[in-house]
């Protein structure tokens, strides 16, 4: 449950437009391929004009090479180390040291062409930081206007009433995520639910954004909670990308001390009932949301009572991963609640966030929904 406000190199380099990239590359050429008349004047214009040249080009393009080989393919770092030394080799062998009388000539030769290589990957690269600053600018207002989305579509959940307290938090691993947790309080039932979409980013989080607001009509009906995930299926395939689906785990608590339950692709509902040491995992094995076109989802029913503790949880929490490659597993989930059953929720919640950030590094949406009964 790691924030991540960073764009990872490899994300920045892959996704700069190749005509950007060009002129970012040429700037490079122009600014090294100077190194080419610096080489002459030190060597005293120990080279003919035409390998003068070579080398001007040489000594930009081995810079070019390297620049791609660290930005876009590492896999062309040896041929460069080699197209290096073996070039580098067979322009060196042939100097030759030029009359002493011609060296004025061509040490102005030698000025002249560092100050245009030097002038022309300058003004390359202003236009290249001028572009791509810009750009950066722009995504970086989308960016936060996309967070401050999120932000409204998943706000941290802290309720407590007569009846139940409720704590939840979803952590993305991108700027926007597509982890849900919500809840629905109407007088006749309470109804929460954790959602998980395949990928993260911004098109997980439209597509979660689209499965909360069809959500919330369907509970603004009082639909049956088997006819609500139906429908929300079919409606999601419809809209989704084709390889897009999302996994879900819904309870609903009804006022006679039953609660109703269903899950799609989804881990377990944990339930911890006030008088036991052993979990009752709530689990019906459906198809994820979307995943076809005609899904028909079931119910089943438990019973509630005061104390009792039900953890609605997504797999970005139990497949962290330690350093050993290990995943955290939902036996450690279920030592972590037990140890802190009698603890306010908020504390039970960063008793489980402190152990699972010092387990491993956050690759996933993280995201926990905790209820405890009155």
């Amino acid at each position: 449950m790691i924030e991540n406000n960073s764009l990872p190199k490899s994300k920045f380099w892959k996704y700069i437009p190749i005509r950007r990239y060009l002129i970012f590359v040429s700037a490079i050429f122009f600014l090294f391929s100077g190194v080419g008349f610096i080489i002459d004047l030190l060597s005293e214009g120990s080279y003919s004009e035409l390998l003068l040249f070579a080398n001007v080009f040489y000594s930009g393009i081995v810079a070019v090479f390297y620049v791609y080989s660290f930005t876009r393919n590492l896999k062309f770092l040896p041929f460069t180390i080699l197209f290096q030394i073996v070039a580098g080799m067979n322009i060196w062998k042939e100097a030759n040291q030029v009359l002493l009388s011609q060296f004025p000539q061509r040490a102005a030769l030698d000025a002249i062409g560092i100050l245009v290589t030097m002038v022309l990957g300058y003004i390359l690269l202003i236009i290249f930081i001028n572009k791509e600053g810009i750009r950066n600018l722009r995504l970086h207002a989308e960016m936060n206007l996309a967070q401050d989305l999120h932000a409204n579509l998943v706000p941290k959940i802290e309720i407590s009433n007569t009846r139940f307290e409720i704590f939840g938090v979803s952590n993305p691993t991108d700027e926007v995520g597509g982890d849900l947790i919500d809840y629905f309080d109407n007088e006749n039932s309470l109804t929460c639910y954790i959602a998980d979409v395949s990928g993260h980013g911004v098109a997980a989080g439209s597509l979660m954004g689209m499965f909360k607001s069809t959500i919330r009509v369907l509970l603004n009906k009082e639909e049956p909670l088997s006819l609500i995930l139906t429908e929300s299926s079919k409606t999601i395939y419809n809209l989704k990308k084709k390889n897009m689906f999302l996994t879900c785990a819904f309870l609903k608590f009804n006022s006679n001390n039953k609660v109703e339950y269903s899950t799609a692709g989804h881990l377990p509902i944990l339930k911890l009932a006030n008088n036991s040491e052993n979990f009752d995992e709530l689990v019906i094995k459906h198809l994820p949301i979307a995943a076809t076109k005609d899904i028909n989802y079931k119910t089943k029913s438990t019973v509630y009572n005061k104390n009792d503790l039900f953890i609605l949880l997504t797999d970005g929490i139990t497949e962290t991963t330690n350093k050993r490659n290990e995943d955290f597993g939902m036996e450690k989930v279920k030592q972590l609640i037990l140890n802190h059953r009698h603890d306010t929720l908020p504390l039970m919640y960063e008793k489980i966030n402190n152990t699972l950030a010092a387990y491993g590094k956050q690759k996933d949406d993280q995201s926990i929904l905790l209820i405890r009964c009155l």
